[in-house]
């Protein structure tokens, strides 16, 4: 079987869990594999309760052009931080420099471990850690003494992944501006547990990075259905339509 073009997911459970999951039955994934139907291979490597240390190892092994039977990915997600953003003490912490170094690192191993000379880079967007709600999660995990994470340091987290984006030439979409992250009445109501995306804040992460996309990359969102056709700008859906062919 032929492989089309992939977008690759690559992150924690925030992207492990987005093509649903037992309480959550949308994630920004499958939202996404439903625009791209016909067009590309959505491709989910997300690895639950992972930081960027153990990203890092992981990108040799994820990001050739043998993994993709030589063919180039359409784009590519990173969303880390959200474990990497636990306090200092706990097994997933990782210091904020250390995780601005190791998502740097990161992508610039995507950028290399993927292409042969003469190809261009395919465009890797940076998603940040979403806001936490402290006290559902604390419930949800069973903690009744301390906080394993903030709200506030998430942001901390999130802006120096911003930064790291800057720096590295990729795009950037905020998740704490996309679900308000400055309002707890608001952004809980996008959290399923305190951590993890509901479907609204999956409909949300999608909505934005498709805004992102129509907006920096035109050519890479998938066409239109406009007057009776496709528009002739974007992806197109692979082979002819089945009314072209009757």
């Amino acid at each position: 079987m032929y492989v089309r073009r992939p977008i690759v997911l690559f992150g924690d459970s925030l992207t492990q869990f987005a093509f649903g999951e037992a309480d959550v039955k949308v994630g920004w994934a499958s939202l996404l594999c439903s625009a791209y139907q016909r067009r590309v291979d959505v491709l989910n490597r997300g690895f639950s309760g992972y930081n960027t240390r153990h990203a890092l190892d992981l990108v040799p092994k994820l990001f050739t052009r043998e993994s993709y039977d030589d063919v180039m990915p359409v784009f590519s997600t990173v969303f880390l931080g959200a474990n990497d953003a636990c306090l200092p003490g706990e097994r997933q912490h990782v210091p904020k420099e250390e995780y601005a170094e190791n998502l740097t690192q990161i992508i610039r191993s995507i950028r290399e471990s993927s292409k042969t000379k003469g190809d261009e880079d395919f465009p890797i967007i940076v998603i940040t850690p979403p806001p936490v709600d402290s006290e559902t999660w604390r419930r949800e995990l069973g903690l009744y003494e301390y906080f394993d994470r903030t709200n506030e340091i998430a942001r901390e987290y999130g802006q120096a992944a911003k930064e790291v984006a800057k720096d590295t030439n990729c795009h950037c979409l905020d998740t704490w501006q996309l679900l308000n992250g400055s309002s707890l009445e608001t952004y809980r109501q996008h959290l399923s547990d305190g951590l993890h995306l509901s479907e609204s804040g999956n409909r949300l992460l999608f909505e934005g990075l498709m805004a992102l996309i129509e907006a920096e990359f035109p050519h890479l969102a998938p066409s239109k259905f406009v007057d009776g056709e496709y528009a002739k700008d974007g992806l197109q859906m692979e082979e002819a339509l089945w009314s072209d062919l009757c």
